[in-house]
């Protein structure tokens, strides 16, 4: 009968106690995953961070809404008890959106160097023409006390004022100019932008009296404008008009059309891009009038769109990306060591699998490195070379055979071209982990069919 101590020997040799203690260092392996997400996290936090100093020199992502035609108007409020009632006038602003709206403008695109970070930056020449309908007070409250024509303004909301590089003027009916003034010209309401008093325009107003009160106080018109902005990474726009129409052109190869609506029409080339939008305004749920008292300026945030200036080879979510199958593939080059180790008989040390386990890890430090230098796919080369050539030869001293140590360069091989074929398949990157995963698992269940997991047969010997 086996002795005790004997069955304690055979089962911390047996293959069994091996390949659990595998899993264990598999699992101990996460600690130093869990720094390189860490530092890929950090890396990026350090690009966005470059970003932004870049942006606040040249211009930031750049948001418009308007024009906006902004009215004060009084209203009475009774307040208190049935028996103390208190009346009192009550200053709010009415919101007028245009009837038409068409923005034609040219992006001039260039990429800033800021260390080892690149920033894309646009400078826009954008023109506004449009029109708006004559302002029925009426649509927006029931009880109004009086209406101040004389202090309406035509309001452009603009995401970084600061990108603005040149004065702007205001064409109404096609002879009045007006100039752009600072601020969005609303007290109270926070908001970068630009506006215009209408008041010196005097062919807009039919008088100050009783007229004043209804929607024959202010005519309709049309009108138009120029901004030149700077702006970076994003430039989008908000549908304030019944009827909303942009065109826009950049010389950007690789534009990322995004927000509420998508171009109607697109032409992508090499060198340029074109697109044009033709958005109605029941394709958003805000109405042509409403109080300020009642929703903000920016209700028209969620219907923004337009395009983002995108940076082609963001390596950080490659990298990223590539971090989350570290514990599939790291689990793979460790069964393929443990089935090189059963199939010689030459026993390899746990600390053994654990220098493998920091190759394989390291491949994400040094992945990660060069992309900041290099691009993605020389680095991947670099980290796979380094890290495949350096493991395949480790295996081949440790089980002193040149022709197992090939073996582990091709099954690292497989395994580094496996992972980038699933970063490239965007859309199709879990089903092919999870296929090449079930594969991987399939192949070790049955290349250990033979393993005598117990022990027994060398223990026999």
């Amino acid at each position: 009968m086996e002795s005790l101590s004997a069955a304690v020997q055979r089962l911390f040799s047996s293959p069994a106690f091996k390949f659990f203690l595998i899993c264990g260092l598999i699992l101990i392996m996460t600690i130093p995953l869990l720094l390189v997400w860490g530092l890929v996290s950090e890396r990026e936090q350090r690009a966005a961070e470059v970003r932004r100093g870049v942006a606040s020199e040249w211009g930031g992502p750049q948001y418009i809404d308007g024009p906006l035609l902004v009215v004060p108007y009084t209203v009475k409020r009774v307040t208190g008890e049935a028996d103390k009632r208190v009346e009192e006038i009550v200053e709010r602003r009415a919101v007028f959106l245009p009837q038409t709206l068409k923005i034609s403008g040219k992006a001039a695109t260039k990429v800033l160097h800021r260390s080892i970070y690149d920033v894309a930056v646009y400078t826009g020449m954008l023109d506004f023409a449009g029109s708006f309908a004559a302002p029925d007070m009426s649509e927006v409250a029931a009880d109004i006390q009086s209406v101040r024509w004389s202090d309406a303004v035509l309001a452009v909301a603009i995401s970084d004022v600061a990108g603005l590089k040149r004065t702007a003027a205001l064409t109404i009916n096609g002879s009045d100019s007006l100039n752009f003034e600072p601020s969005i010209g609303v007290p109270a309401i926070q908001g970068n932008g630009i506006h215009v008093r209408l008041a010196p325009a005097k062919a807009l107003f039919e008088n100050d009296g009783a007229a004043a009160m209804s929607a024959g106080g202010m005519r309709g018109f049309d009108f138009k404008f120029s901004l030149a902005l700077n702006g970076s990474s994003e430039l989008t726009f908000a549908p304030v008009a019944r009827q909303t129409i942009v065109e826009l052109s950049s010389d950007w190869r690789d534009p990322s059309f995004m927000g509420a609506f998508l171009p109607n029409d697109r032409v992508l080339n090499p060198a340029e891009f074109a697109a044009r939008w033709n958005i109605p305004h029941l394709a958003r749920s805000v109405p042509q009038s409403w109080s300020l008292a009642e929703q903000p300026l920016e209700r028209m945030r969620s219907y923004a769109f337009g395009v983002r200036f995108f940076v082609p080879v963001d390596f950080y979510q490659l990298v990223t990306r590539a971090a989350k199958y570290a514990l599939m593939f790291l689990a793979t080059a460790f069964m393929a060591v443990f089935l090189l180790e059963m199939a010689s008989g030459r026993s390899v040390h746990p600390v053994q699998y654990l220098f493998v386990g920091l190759a394989m890890t390291f491949f994400y430090v040094l992945l990660l490195s060069f992309a900041e230098q290099v691009g993605f796919l020389p680095a991947y080369l670099v980290a796979a070379l380094a890290t495949g050539g350096l493991i395949s030869l480790y295996v081949a001293k440790v089980q002193q055979s040149f022709g197992k140590g090939l073996i582990m360069a091709a099954v690292l091989a497989v395994l580094y071209g496996l992972l980038y074929m699933i970063l490239q398949l965007e859309d199709y990157a879990l089903m092919a982990g999870a296929i090449a995963g079930f594969v991987m698992l399939a192949i070790v269940m049955f290349a250990t069919l033979n393993v005598d997991w117990s022990g027994k047969s060398r223990s026999a010997d």
